[in-house]
């Protein structure tokens, strides 16, 4: 009952009667603003007012909303993100939307539901300039119509996707300037700084960064933009040695939800500055512009690795993956102390064929991909090849039970492997719903190996066995941001000072074209019997990544902000005193219900 009435709240599952319940406003209310409103609002933000209509309505019977995009050409692009966001109202998982409408056999399509407006905003706001988005959030917040924020809608759990709501659209705000010596506030020190406005992503970023011959922290995909990934911490490839991307920001400028535009920084407004970094993005206010730290192109990124797996089908062989994929994971600290980064991805069942094998291996199998700066191709060959030299000594009676495929290192230039690509981000237009956990050196290193494996092998299963799933330990943390000065780190959940690696995992079987409500429903309740208590008893104490987080956990206060949750509640009230932003497992969120079938976000009555 406990566990049901947790998800059950966030998501609004059970069946409930709205009248006498304050809810954010909504076209079957009285106190909807009317066609002349909206068009006042327009008129007094420039035209920039888009009333929203879905791109894909061009795939069915006679284009209800008039897109002007080719139906052919949606479809060949919807599982591309920068495609996405590209389009005022499109997110990358529509789930989130209550797959409002999707092109004809993408995922979550049905020919019964139509092409409808139904979980998107209603209007959205591209604004050019500052003042467009405090007017209109000043407007929206008065009538209580709930505000939600997107830059690029690459989002993984819906953030940016708001029934009834006005969406803010920051992808204008594309101005990037690089300056030798910024002034920080408060001081008579200078940085090297890029002046970034939140529309950009990180390919843009990352172009303008290589032009001034310079390096930022962020994130690994170019399609992903700043605002999400800043404001929820965010990891990348330069994370492990400089710490996370929210580390990097000297100040931001922010718009409340009550019109103010203000400078955050050490020396003004503390405490929104404290928040944004790292407390949740779309919670306190629209962020137009960050001051990011810079850091010398590194010389060179090599890559070398090795992949393994059972070669054969006996129980012997199926122990020896598993007590090797042990053996990785338990080196991950050693690793990493050592300078490198990168991934250690298992797979089982039917998923490990993705090591290229032509059938199913029994028990685990892996890819160990390590990534290095500044180093030669020989050292990287010998780090590999002691990892390897690990698991051959623990393989089971000294006899062959595993394969081990190597990977030779290769030498290129830093720039040639951050390069924008961004048709290669390809995973939209599907269903996400993951769970993940920080994991440092006492989860990796200092447990015995027989309870490492017993975690491994929970964490494995899958909700249909024969499907298999998979595990990922991205190696994100260690030096980098445990040595972040304390003043740079903002709010971020602390136990990433502490964490090596941020290990996420899929397994739920998610129905993608049935009811987008219960389907997340089915999935995060099975998580939450499942694969939760696995995190809560092997790491109990450090936490989860909100981007790549479940946000229906029923301990999600603490997975996601642990001991700042309620500093940062307090920040909220205090800058949104209307509520009018609301996100998934955002900063009071469980005060709201958010129901995908009515749209309608009303707050959770006293009894419940």
């Amino acid at each position: 009952m406990l566990l049901c009435k947790s998800i059950c709240a966030s998501l609004a599952f059970t069946a409930t009667v709205w009248a006498g319940r304050e809810c954010k406003n909504s076209p079957e209310s009285s106190t909807w603003p009317s066609s002349e409103d909206w068009l006042a609002l327009n008129r007094s933000i420039g035209g920039v007012l888009i009333k929203t209509a879905p791109i894909a309505s061009s795939c069915y019977p006679d284009n209800p909303f008039n897109s002007p995009e080719n139906c052919s050409d949606i479809t060949e692009k919807w599982s591309y993100a920068a495609y996405h966001s590209a389009w005022p109202e499109s997110i990358d998982y529509p789930i989130y939307t209550n797959n409002s409408c999707v092109p004809k056999d993408a995922t979550g399509y049905s020919k019964d539901k139509g092409c409808t407006v139904d979980g998107l905003p209603r209007y959205i706001v591209n604004a050019t300039t500052e003042a467009h988005i405090s007017k209109a959030m000043t407007w929206a917040s008065r009538r209580d119509i709930r505000i939600v924020v997107k830059g690029t809608g690459h989002d993984l759990n819906g953030r940016s996707a708001g029934a009834n709501a006005l969406s803010i659209w920051t992808h204008n705000f594309k101005h990037i300037k690089h300056l030798h010596t910024w002034q920080i506030p408060g001081g008579n020190e200078t940085a090297n700084v890029l002046v970034c406005g939140s529309g950009n992503n990180w390919g843009s970023v990352y172009s303008a960064a290589h032009r001034s011959n310079r390096a930022v922290v962020g994130g690994e995909d170019s399609t992903v933009g700043l605002g999400g990934l800043i404001q929820n911490g965010g990891h990348g490839f330069l994370s492990s040695h400089y710490g996370l991307a929210s580390d990097q920001v000297y100040q931001v400028t922010l718009i409340t939800t009550d019109g103010r535009v203000l400078v955050a920084n050490d020396m003004q407004n503390q405490d929104l500055f404290w928040a944004v970094r790292g407390g949740g993005g779309g919670q306190y206010g629209v962020v137009t512009e960050f001051v990011l730290k810079t850091y010398p192109i590194p010389q060179n990124v090599v890559m070398g690795g090795f992949s393994f797996w059972a070669a054969g089908s006996t129980n012997a062989s199926e122990q020896a993956s598993w007590d090797a994929l042990s053996e990785i994971v338990a080196s991950i600290p050693e690793v990493m102390d050592g300078g490198l980064n990168g991934n250690v991805t298992a797979y089982t069942k039917t998923r490990a064929m993705a090591l290229g094998l032509s059938e199913a291996p029994v028990g685990v199998a892996a890819i160990v991909g390590l990534v290095g700066l500044n180093m030669t191709a020989s050292h990287m060959d010998a780090v590999v090849h002691m990892l390897a030299a690990k698991i051959k000594d623990i393989d089971i009676g000294g006899d062959n039970h595993l394969n081990i495929s190597y990977q030779s290192a290769t030498d290129q230039s830093y720039w040639s492997f951050v390069k924008p690509e961004p048709l290669t981000s390809n995973s939209a237009g599907a269903v996400s719903l993951m769970t993940s956990r920080l994991m440092g050196r006492r989860e990796l290193s200092d447990i015995p190996r027989s309870d490492l494996k017993t975690y491994l092998q929970q964490a494995l299963v899958s909700q249909i066995p024969e499907a298999g799933t998979m595990l990922l330990f991205g190696l994100q943390g260690g030096r980098g941001p445990a040595n972040v000065p304390s003043h740079m780190r903002g709010s971020v959940l602390p136990a990433w000072r502490s964490a090596y690696a941020h290990v996420f995992t899929l397994g739920a079987s998610i129905n993608a074209t049935g009811d987008a409500k219960e389907s997340l429903r089915a999935g995060a309740s099975w998580y939450e019997a499942v694969k939760e208590p696995v995190w809560r008893n092997w790491a109990p104490n450090t936490g989860s990544y909100m981007n790549e987080g479940n946000p229906f956990s029923s301990t999600w206060k603490n997975d996601f902000y642990g001991v700042n949750y309620d500093k940062l509640l307090s920040i909220k009230r205090k800058y949104d005193p209307n509520e009018s932003l609301f996100v998934w497992s955002g900063v009071g969120s469980d005060l709201w219900n958010n129901d995908l079938h009515t749209g309608l976000l009303c707050r959770v009555s006293a009894e419940n």
